[in-house]
């Protein structure tokens, strides 16, 4: 009998420490070993139930909380997805928080499945365009002009498995709230464009 791992090990740092692991569960005949390469720090990734790879793509699937709008991001891989925290005055308003959370895709990448007839979209005096679920108001994704037929900024919570991008750096730091402390193993940037 074999036992499989529900979770993928990622690494943040190249390290050459490595660990064998043997799952021990009573009442197994057998067992098997699993050999982990650990880094510092470690980030465990459990593996997405909605992410399918066809013809070497990934695919992520995501959508609102009422189930009207539904989307997938085609990747060639998950490294092509850029999940960034962004502290400006504009994301905070946004999402609400302290912060915004995005995944940024290729427009290409990038299609709706369902619920396009009941989207909004509201575009800011900065220029900035964020489209949402008519029916729930959940957010979905946003776009600057400069960007808009380039990129779509991805609202990380509204992925099914969003773990499985996580993120990669913080933009306007120098705007982080006083009691957040900065994430460690990302890239850290004071403005967008530092």
């Amino acid at each position: 009998m074999h036992i499989l791992s529900p979770l993928r090990i990622k690494s943040t740092l190249v390290t050459t420490t490595t660990t064998t692991y043997t799952p021990r569960l009573l009442l197994l005949p057998t067992t098997t070993t699993t050999k982990i390469t650990t880094h510092h720090p470690i980030s465990f990734y459990p593996q997405a139930r909605t992410m399918s790879s066809s013809h070497s793509k990934t695919q992520l699937k995501g959508g609102c909380t009422c189930k009207t709008v539904q989307y997938t991001l085609t990747l060639n891989s998950v490294e092509d997805a850029r999940t960034t925290l962004c502290h400006c005055k504009s994301c905070k308003r946004a999402f609400g928080t302290n912060y915004g959370l995005t995944a940024k895709v290729a427009l290409d990448a990038f299609s709706y499945n369902d619920g396009t007839e009941t989207l909004k979209k509201y575009t800011q005096q900065n220029g900035v365009t964020r489209e949402f679920c008519g029916e729930c108001g959940v957010f979905i994704c946003e776009y600057g002009k400069e960007a808009a037929d380039k990129f779509r900024y991805v609202m990380w919570g509204s992925l099914d498995e969003p773990e499985n991008i996580p993120p990669k750096g913080e933009f306007f730091c120098k705007e982080r709230a006083s009691w957040m402390p900065e994430i460690n193993g990302v890239f850290h940037k004071r403005e967008i464009k530092e």
